[in-house]
Order: structure tokens, then C-alpha cells, then sequence
């Protein structure tokens, strides 16, 4: 038997029809009558990261920063109860019923539009099931009869999913240790909960503040000034430029004055090339131009698209539109041209070059009760890839000509059947326009555009996004959301600006790593570079680690931010300072040596500050808290790389 496991009960609908398994078993999942394919789904949320108290042993979270844990837990989602994290009773009954289905399985199937996040969460919940069958993925694009069957009979096992889950697991491993770290330190300068943000969400904050500054900054205007000529030859109408443009307007009006004498006369002119042409004037779109097109066309913002794609693309309108890539894979090309007749031209790309996803398409199923936002976009998407299927043919022909001493250069596009071969021709001039242009830039920001900038710079280059279609940390307008809905940037009418708010927090993060929008495309590549086993996964989360932990140090050691007194204790890494004691750490800042003042549940009192730094460890202390709520005695030192942590070989006295 094989079992598909869905990520949402629709996309298990939409299987069922598509296989054939429309009886039901006892635990409501989908089956055909010889029981040879078992359905069912899981919600989507059901794994993920562990909750940051867990981590914290039911303590005050805040107080444990710069935060680096031994491991990053993910597992089944648990609820807080009386100061222990356990799993409902629901979510129990669905991993038994899940366990049984695993257990009689011959193969567990992911069925998912998701990309490396979703690999890796998958991934998790085998290990957690203790699953020890074959895995494999059925790459869902759309959620046709066509679409599926396909999925499933070229569904992917082996290796390379192998890879995909680790890049996504170190994914997770990334972003739970930027936003519990950064956000809570934020939270301690201004407040609880203040600042929920990602790793790419300061760079993307820093990057439009310096693009609303370039933007309202007085520059000169710089005008400069040109001469067109129009007029007709072969029957088509061809407009010429000349080759130089003049910076006075007294110059221009001159030229023009003398060519505009010429008009109804005829000069000789010169066929210099002749091109037969397919014109392919748009792209279908992908995850990013749906939200930049939505956003300029519709005034959605970028959380609102995806909601509302998702919704088309679960009742099997729309192609998956989670999607890095505009293009087509091969084998759509029979279905595409039996749709589209006059795509015959379209390239479509070889199947190793796109495996996973490809440009979105509205589906055949006719849309019925759509609410009104759904009708919107579906339109949207719907005339977008018309146009992209809209070719045009003709034959673009260069032209140049020497006109009252100014050499003109022009095109013109003659049908695609004229004969036309390089030569002197003559050519009527009907007309002659002067106009200026400057490369004065305006003075809004707007959302659109700025989105457009940032998705340029962060899903550009090389095979990355073929790999990894669908990733999140790809997905810039969640970001612009996220700085939308947190505060840091003013929406009003399409146009952007950053609040005071935005500016305080670029005031603590000038001088830091964590503004570097090119430090977080680094980081893109490292990851994508796991799924290509081009690096193995602990240098990789260490390097990390050792990035992000003097960043978040120098923020909790911010001297205008929190109250501060230097201590009497010399420094035991670099033995040249003495230390600073702040409201969260006692830290150097000379070497970037520091104690945390809570570790494990325990306050570390003055005795136990100078006990590390004099002998480098402590007596037994009694307050540590386990992860299972329990109180245990335990020693502190200073290790060879002069961390704090537990005595290798001190014993541990239970409650």
C-alpha cells in the first residue's frame, strides 16, 4: 500500500478524484477498492520549530539572550501546560491514526506544492513517527486530473530529497535563531513583543531607507533635448532618431527648424538589417511578479495575493502559485497547444531545467462563486498569461540615413511575409517632432517598484531558484509585510515611506551585518549550496552561529539603550579590560567575552559572576530548571572557548 499524505484536506480531495480512491477507511482518509493507495492530510502547522519557552525551561525567555541552543528542535507543535509542553489530545489522535497508516505502508508519499521548508518539515514528522519506509515527493504544480496522475507517476525519492530537507532544516535552524534572538532583543530595548521580524526583514529596511533618501534628495535637473523624424517606406510607418542629443534647448529648435522644411520630401536612406521576428512581449508569472503586479493593478498587499492564490490554487483553478520560475517544463507542451493554438512558437523548457515548478496558468475547471477579491486576481492572472501566450510575427527592419547632415537611426516591422533585403531605399519623411527628456527622479517610493528592486536582488542568479522553487526565504513580500504590519513602513495609496520607528531601529543596527542585504544573499547561497551537497550541514549552522551571537552581544551591550556600570573584574579572555555589567550579560568589550545573568532558570547572583570570572566555574547551584520542569544542582564553568556552560562530570541532584 502506498500512503500520500496532503498538506491540507483539499489537496487530498483533489488526489482522491484525480487516483481513483474515492471510498473512505475508517479514519475518514481516501482509498480505491483494492486499498492499493491509502490519502490522507495533515495540517500544515501540526510540525515546526519547538516554542521559545521550551528552550527557556517555562522561564523568562528575554533575559536568556545572545541565545545559541545546543540543538534547534522541531518536533510535533505542543501547548504550555502548567509550565510543561505537551500535546493535545487531538493532535494525538491524528498522529495514531497517522502511525497505523505508516505502519502498513509499503511507501509514504509528501504530496506538496512547498519547496525545501516543507521537505524538511516532512522530513520531521517521519522521524517522529519513526517511519522507516520508503519516502518519496509528488511535486504537485496544479491540481488537475492531468497534473496529479503525472505527479504521481514521476513522483521523486532518494538523495536529492535528502539534500532538499537538510537545506530546509538548516533554513529553520536560521530563522528561529534570528528571530528569537533579534526580537527579543529589540523587545528588551523597547518592550515585549515589539519587533517580530526574519532574518532578510532589517536588510530589506535598511535597503528602502537609502532608496527613499536617494528618491526625496534634491538633485539638479538634468535635461537634455532630441530631434524625431517620421515617415513611410514600404507602407509602414517608421520613426528615426538621430544619434546625438543636445544639452540646450536652442540647439534643438534649430535642428528642428531646418528639418522641418524637409517634410513631404524624399531622401535616400540604407537597409542595414533585416530580422524575422517572434515577439513574446510578456512572461507568465511567478510568486514574485504576482505580488508585485497585484500590488500595482489591484492594490493587494503581498499577504493578501497569497491568501487569496492559495484559496484559487485549492479549488483547481490555478496553477501552484508558489513558483520561482515564468517558464514552462516540456511535457506541457502537447496540453498547452491543444489549449492555446497559436503558442506553437512558445519555448518551453527542457524538464531537467524546471523539475518542480513552472510559470502560473488559470486551469480548464470553470470558476464558479468566487468572492469578489478571487475574481480579481483570477482575471489578473488569467490575462496575464493570455498576453504571454500572444505572439506577434513580422519581419524588423533597421533603417539609417543621413538627414541634413545628422546621421538618424530607426526600426520599422513589416509583415512577416515581405521580402526586404539590406540596401538603399528611399525613404518619405511625413514629420519631425522635438522633445526633451531628464533623468530627474521623482519623489515618492512606491511599494510596487520598491518590490520589484528587492525580489531583482534576492531570487537573481544562476540555477538556485531551479533547485529550490518554492523556498520562503525567497518570498520578498512577506517581508514588505511584515515591515508594513509591524510599523516600520508607512502604506498609504501604493506609496511607501519608513516611519520614525524604522529610523531608531537603523540607528542600533548601522554598523551591523545584519543591514547587509549582501550578507543575506551570502547566506542564501551557502544553504542552496547543502541541497547540492556542495557543503555539509554543521559548518555551515556553525559559521552561523558565530555570525549572528557578537551581532545580537553588541546590541544587548548598547551603552545608550540600557544602564550600565564597570565592575571590578578583569576580563578572563583577553586579561587587558575589565567588565561591564548590563542588564542581561556581564560582557568585555574589548574581546566580546560575556556571562549571561539567567541561564537555565537561575539568576546568577553576584557570588556567582565572580567565581566565574576569578576561578572559571561556580559552586553546585541548585536553581537550574530542566526541560521537564524539574530543579537540579548543577556546576557552571568557563570552557576552552570560553563559553558558560554545565561541569562535564558534576552530578546532577533531581527534586
Amino acid at each position: 500500500m502506498n500512503l500520500i499524505i496532503a498538506h491540507s484536506p483539499q489537496i487530498a480531495f483533489a488526489i482522491s478524484r484525480a487516483l481513483n480512491c474515492t471510498d473512505r477507511t475508517d479514519c475518514g482518509a481516501y482509498t480505491n477498492d483494492t486499498g492499493t493507495i491509502v490519502i490522507t492530510s495533515v495540517d500544515s502547522n501540526l510540525v515546526g520549530p519547538a516554542p521559545y519557552g521550551f528552550y527557556a525551561n517555562g522561564a523568562d525567555f528575554i533575559k536568556t539572550l545572545p541565545f545559541i541552543p545546543e540543538t534547534y528542535l522541531c518536533g510535533i507543535r505542543a501547548q504550555n501546560r502548567d509550565g510543561k509542553f505537551k500535546v493535545c489530545e487531538e493532535d494525538m489522535g491524528v498522529l495514531r491514526n497517522l502511525r497505523s497508516l505508516m505502519m502498513d505502508a509499503a511507501e509514504v508519499i509528501f504530496a506538496s506544492n512547498g519547496g525545501c521548508m516543507a521537505q524538511a518539515l516532512f522530513s520531521i514528522l517521519c522521524q517522529n513517527m519513526k517511519n522507516g519506509r520508503r519516502t518519496s515527493r509528488m511535486w504537485l504544480t496544479t491540481l488537475s486530473n492531468r497534473a496529479i496522475s503525472y505527479a504521481y507517476r514521476n513522483r521523486e525519492h532518494g538523495r536529492n530529497l535528502t539534500r532538499i530537507a537538510r537545506a530546509g532544516l538548516v533554513h529553520l535552524g536560521m530563522d528561529f535563531l534570528f528571530s528569537t534572538n533579534v526580537e527579543q532583543a529589540f523587545a528588551q530595548m523597547y518592550g515585549r513583543q515589539s519587533f517580530p521580524m526574519e532574518r532578510m526583514d532589517i536588510a530589506a529596511l535598511w535597503l528602502l531607507c537609502n532608496s527613499y533618501d536617494n528618491i526625496s534628495k534634491r538633485r539638479p535637473k538634468k535635461t537634455g533635448y532630441t530631434v524625431s523624424v517620421t515617415g513611410k517606406w514600404n507602407g509602414s510607418d517608421a520613426q528615426m532618431s538621430p544619434v546625438e542629443v543636445w544639452s540646450k534647448e536652442l540647439q534643438a529648435k534649430l535642428v528642428y527648424a531646418d528639418l522641418r522644411n524637409m517634410a513631404g520630401k524624399t531622401v535616400n536612406a540604407e537597409v542595414v538589417e533585416v530580422n524575422p521576428k517572434v515577439e513574446w512581449r510578456f512572461d507568465l508569472l511567478d510568486m514574485a511578479s504576482l505580488q508585485e503586479t497585484a500590488l500595482d493593478e489591484l492594490g493587494f498587499l503581498p499577504q493578501r495575493t497569497m491568501a487569496v492564490a492559495d484559496a484559487l490554487f485549492e479549488k483547481g483553478l490555478i496553477s501552484s502559485p508558489r513558483t520561482s520560475v515564468s517558464g514552462l517544463p516540456a511535457h506541457m507542451k502537447r496540453h498547452i497547444e491543444r489549449r492555446f493554438p497559436e503558442t506553437k512558437g512558445y519555448q518551453f523548457s527542457p524538464e531537467e531545467q524546471i523539475p518542480y515548478c513552472h510559470g502560473i496558468l488559470t486551469t480548464e475547471r470553470t470558476p464558479l462563486f468566487l468572492s469578489e477579491d478571487e475574481q480579481r486576481l483570477y482575471d489578473l492572472i488569467k490575462s496575464r498569461m493570455e498576453l504571454a501566450f500572444d505572439s506577434t510575427k513580422c519581419t524588423e527592419v533597421g533603417i539609417t540615413a543621413n538627414i541634413g547632415g545628422i546621421e538618424f537611426y530607426g526600426t520599422t516591422e513589416l509583415p512577416a511575409d515581405a521580402e526586404c533585403v539590406p540596401g538603399s531605399i528611399e525613404f518619405e519623411i511625413s514629420g519631425t517632432s522635438v522633445y526633451s527628456f531628464s533623468d530627474y527622479q521623482p519623489e515618492k517610493l512606491t511599494a510596487s517598484d520598491f518590490l520589484h528592486d528587492l525580489n531583482g536582488l534576492v531570487n537573481a542568479g544562476g540555477d538556485t531558484p531551479l533547485l529550490l522553487p518554492v523556498s520562503g526565504h525567497r518570498d520578498c513580500g512577506a517581508t514588505l509585510q511584515r515591515l508594513i504590519d509591524n510599523g516600520f513602513v508607512k502604506y498609504l495609496l501604493g506609496d511607501i515611506e519608513p516611519t520614525e520607528k524604522a529610523r531608531v531601529l537603523m540607528s542600533h543596527t548601522a554598523h551591523l551585518e545584519l543591514s547587509d542585504i549582501g550578507k543575506f544573499i551570502g547566506q542564501i547561497d551557502e544553504v542552496d549550496a547543502l541541497a547540492e551537497n556542495r557543503k555539509p550541514t554543521k559548518p555551515v549552522m556553525k559559521a552561523y552561529e558565530e555570525w549572528i551571537h557578537p551581532l545580537i552581544l553588541s546590541l544587548l551591550t548598547n551603552k545608550n539603550s540600557f544602564s550600565n556600570k564597570v565592575s571590578a573584574y578583569t576580563c578572563p579572555k583577553c586579561g587587558n579590560h575589565g567588565l561591564t555589567v548590563f542588564p542581561a550579560t556581564v560582557a568585555c568589550e574589548c574581546c566580546g567575552f560575556s556571562i549571561p545573568r539567567h541561564y537555565r532558570g537561575h539568576d546568577l547572583t553576584e557570588k556567582d559572576i565572580e567565581q566565574l570570572v576569578l576561578y572559571k566555574y561556580t559552586s553546585p547551584i541548585y536553581d537550574f530548571i530542566d526541560r521537564k520542569g524539574r530543579k537540579f544542582s548543577e556546576s557552571l564553568v568557563i570552557d576552552s572557548r570560553f563559553g558558560v556552560t554545565f561541569a562535564a562530570k558534576a552530578a546532577k541532584i533531581y527534586s
